[in-house]
């Protein structure tokens, strides 16, 4: 996630901290969204190292944050709070920030259940190509824990919203996927709750 320790930019005419949507769309990797600034690492709209801990733009600049399934990719301490609060900074005062992410607890209640069976045939249901290449159910929630080494954290209700907490955010609510898109029609379907956390969270001052 982290290509250097500077952030990195890439946008010809970008200047003046201003983005030209109000509305960002970080972590977006192939999941262009049109009306809203989409960023990530390389190849986006405007290209960012979400891990670096700053962000481009003026303080509140920023109307509505969606990031989803990005914030298990950064460390807690050093990358994910220092981003949040860049994103306290950047947001109006009445902005929301839309997060998705692996939900631990049913990561682990899935476990407990039926060794991650049921969490495994709900992706294979949504990517028909994603394959254990032959391991027994169990290492599902190895990936989802570790993504082939790309997963730093995996959290659950309290844990997010104790890191939104110490970045500056309050009135964190969990809501589910459904609520995302009928705020946003325009973001394509994940159709993921059965393994993913949803939350909303607003600024606290």
């Amino acid at each position: 996630m982290r290509a250097s320790k500077g952030m990195r930019l890439r946008r010809a005419g970008f200047g003046g901290g201003v983005p030209e949507s109000r509305r960002l769309h970080l972590g977006c990797g192939g999941r262009r969204v049109l009306g809203w600034l989409n960023c990530d690492v390389s190849g986006s709209e405007l290209d960012v190292d979400l891990a670096a801990g700053r962000l481009p733009f003026r303080d509140r600049s920023v109307e509505v944050v969606v990031m989803q399934h990005v914030v298990e990719h950064l460390e807690l301490h050093g990358q994910l709070i220092p981003l949040l609060r860049e994103l306290d900074r950047v947001c109006t005062a009445d902005a929301v920030l839309w997060l998705s992410c692996p939900d631990l607890a049913k990561v682990c209640a899935g476990y407990l259940a039926d060794r991650g069976r049921a969490l495994k045939d709900d992706r294979c249901r949504r990517y028909p190509d994603y394959s254990l290449d032959g391991a027994p159910v169990q290492q599902f929630v190895n990936d989802l824990f570790q993504a082939r080494g790309r997963h730093r954290n995996l959290f659950d209700f309290e844990l997010l919203a104790w890191a939104l907490g110490r970045a500056g955010f309050g009135r964190v609510e969990q809501v589910k996927e459904a609520e995302l898109l009928a705020a946003h029609p325009e973001f394509p379907p994940r159709r993921d709750d059965d393994q993913s956390l949803y939350v909303t969270a607003c600024r606290s001052r």
